[in-house]
């Protein structure tokens, strides 16, 4: 703590504690006897997308191709509406779409494959051209009752719906849409329709004669102007002028006969001919009237004089990379393979863009997906899993495990030691120093003169061993020296620090990381108001793990394996800010009092 506007040191606290992620704050009052008074509050929150009580889990809400999620309060992947799978990618179609027969690309959707209609895609589609028919697969014809032929379009049941038997007859169905009627016994003829009641019976009518026919039965013979079984119908003739629109009428021993002009049809002429009336265009072409004729107007796409013949708008296309051509009405478009896009299929997926590998994983692209290559100490498809090393229980004789990244720590029973609590203190005294050395000097009876050879190697040996001291001298004075510009670079960091955090109004963040007990403390670990020193590992799951990794100091590794290096720790791994002062991370170290750092 210093005097505002000022340099004068008025003291120096340093504070080692436990704080759980996402706890209260605690305040904490520091008293010094000149009457200086500092009142302190803290507490541990986790970074933007980092939950659990270690930080140790990465959920970041997306809305993209790659999943529809939020994440709960415990770190946890809840899917949208709509949406289900691991990741929350597969959306839930339609209810009640048949599954087997559609499919969906979006929620609430039901989309049917070939062969199958319907709002649920639960309908199969008949053959096209099936009239009078049903289906029970896709492309079936399957006729309904008094119906045949390949397209159920022949009526085996002409009877009942023509009914062509006429004064009583009785009709029998034949197949093939014909028939038979059996005629009461005064009508005879196809349908029944000629009467063998003799003209005597029934006279005729309008002066008509009776007399034989050429079947040898009386009927009546009409006279001109006259028609009918028994000449009861008037028969017009061209005296009466019967052509309408201009129509010429000629003279038959039945009537007459009207020739039409163009554009008009009929007995009379009486209506109006319509080439276009029979729909003879297709594929929705508009028909016009052309002369006596009809022209077809063919929508894009089609052509032909009835517009009948589909254009292939695929001839000349290639889709790259395995896509199908599809051809569309007045175009095409590229079916592409799983993992391609574009118009021509030509652009590979790149899954990698979206960043999903966390921890520093190395994303590598493939077709249609994508591989993390994750760093030692991670797995999953992501590189979201922290790998437990101390699932295989390392720690012998009743050690206790502590997970690391990519590593642990044996916190071994008392009487026991080394990396995995397998020494006793009987086998650390009973292995003897020195064993590997020989006695020099005191020649025995049985050794042999030196040779000019060994006197030159130990001439040469006296000359090199003063100038590897002096080699080794200077190394030591430069690790000093380079020791001590660490030093007050790491003090003008904690001064730094210190005002970040005093004028940031706490918008710092600590990664939570847990603590242990050091095993053999030095002296210099006590600080000046003998807290209990305490050494902690790093517990760490960022996306910016690569970039720490590759900011801290190298001895960090023997720092978190061997407790005895507490009292030689360097201040620049105290405690360092990552992205701009953003989120702190408390390295493995010890403290001595000498380096301490406000907070």
């Amino acid at each position: 703590m210093r005097y505002s506007g000022t340099d004068t040191l008025i003291a120096r606290m340093t504070k080692q504690s436990i704080a759980d992620v996402g706890g209260p704050w605690v305040e904490e009052d520091q008293h010094w006897g000149s009457g200086t008074h500092l009142r302190l509050s803290y507490r541990v929150n986790c970074a933007p997308f980092y939950y659990g009580s270690g930080c140790e889990v990465l959920c970041r809400p997306r809305d993209d191709a790659f999943g529809h999620y939020s994440c709960s309060p415990a770190g946890e992947i809840v899917c949208r509406s709509g949406w289900t799978g691991d990741y929350c990618s597969k959306p839930r179609c339609l209810p009640g779409c048949d599954a087997d027969h559609g499919h969906c690309l979006k929620p609430d959707e039901c989309i049917c494959h070939s062969g199958w209609v319907g709002a649920l895609c639960d309908q199969c589609e008949r053959h096209p051209g099936c009239v009078h028919g049903t289906c029970a697969r896709p492309w079936d014809c399957i006729c309904e009752e008094g119906w045949g032929g390949l397209f159920c379009n022949q009526d085996l049941n002409y009877c009942t719906n023509h009914r062509p038997c006429r004064n009583g007859g009785t009709c029998h169905n034949t197949g093939q849409g014909s028939y038979t009627c059996v005629c009461p016994p005064e009508y005879t003829g196809p349908d029944c329709e000629k009467s063998l009641h003799s003209c005597a019976v029934r006279p005729c009518l309008h002066g008509g004669a009776c007399v034989p026919d050429e079947a040898g039965e009386l009927a009546c013979a009409c006279p001109p102007g006259f028609e009918g079984a028994r000449c009861e119908t008037r028969r017009l003739t061209c005296a009466d002028r019967p052509c309408r629109h201009g129509g010429s009428c000629e003279p038959r021993a039945s009537g007459f006969v009207c020739s039409c002009p163009p554009g008009y049809a009929g007995a009379d002429c009486a209506l109006e001919a319509d080439p276009c009336a029979a729909a003879p265009c297709r594929n929705g072409a508009t028909c016009t009237r052309a002369g006596d004729g009809f022209r077809c107007a063919c929508r894009p796409g089609f052509r032909g004089n009835r517009c009948e013949i589909d254009i292939d708008d695929c001839a000349g296309v290639s889709c790259e990379h395995g896509g199908t051509c599809v051809d569309l009405v007045d175009g095409q478009r590229c079916q592409c393979a799983p993992g391609f896009l574009g118009a021509r299929c030509e652009t590979r997926v790149d899954l990698c863009l979206a960043k999903p590998c966390a921890n520093g994983g190395e994303c590598l692209v493939l077709d249609n997906d994508y591989e993390c290559r994750c760093r030692p100490g991670f797995a999953g498809k992501d590189c979201s899993v922290d790998v437990d090393e101390c699932a295989s229980s390392p720690c012998r004789n009743g050690g206790s495990c502590r997970d690391r990244v990519d590593g642990f720590q044996c916190a071994c029973a008392p009487g026991w030691s080394g990396r995995t609590c397998t020494m006793s203190p009987a086998e650390l005294a009973a292995r003897p120093a020195g064993v590997n050395m020989r006695i020099v000097g005191g020649e025995s009876e049985g050794d042999e003169a030196l040779s000019g050879r060994h006197v030159a190697l130990i001439a040469a040996l006296s000359a090199a061993v003063p100038a590897a001291a002096l080699a080794a001298a200077a190394g030591v004075a430069c690790v000093r020296r380079r020791r001590k510009r660490a030093a007050l670079a790491a003090d003008a960091e904690a001064r730094a620090q210190n005002a970040a955090n005093a004028g940031g109004g706490g918008g710092g963040r600590v990664i939570r990381n847990t603590w242990g007990k050091c095993d053999a403390p030095a002296p210099e670990c006590q600080n000046a108001h003998n807290a209990a020193e305490e050494c902690k590992r790093k517990t760490l799951n960022t996306e910016s793990a690569a970039r720490l990794l590759a900011a801290l100091d190298p001895r960090l590794s023997r720092l978190s394996q061997d407790s005895a290096y507490c009292a030689n720790s360097d201040t620049s791994l105290v405690k360092r800010a990552l992205e701009g002062g953003g989120v702190y991370v408390l390295d493995d170290h010890c403290l001595p009092p000498t380096f301490a750092t406000q907070v």
